[in-house]
């Protein structure tokens, strides 16, 4: 599997990228209009699974999460 692809393509095949990401432990670099947008990285097995102490508190509304940001 490549180390980047399409926003489409990864939307496509998500899962198949989450098991490549976890299994090989690389990074794949998600792109939009060949712009690198946003990165899947593997998690380290050794870091704490508590919520980030920046975070707490903060909320993020369903509908900003799913909006399309195309329109931004």
């Amino acid at each position: 599997m490549p180390t980047t692809m399409n926003v489409n393509e990864a939307k496509a095949r998500f899962s198949g990228v989450i098991c490549h990401v976890a299994a090989s432990r690389t990074p794949i670099t998600i792109l939009r209009y060949g712009k690198a947008v946003a990165r899947i990285v593997p998690i380290d097995e050794e870091r704490s699974l508590e919520p980030d102490p920046r975070l707490v508190g903060v909320s993020i509304d369903d509908a900003d999460l799913f909006d399309d940001c195309s329109k931004r």
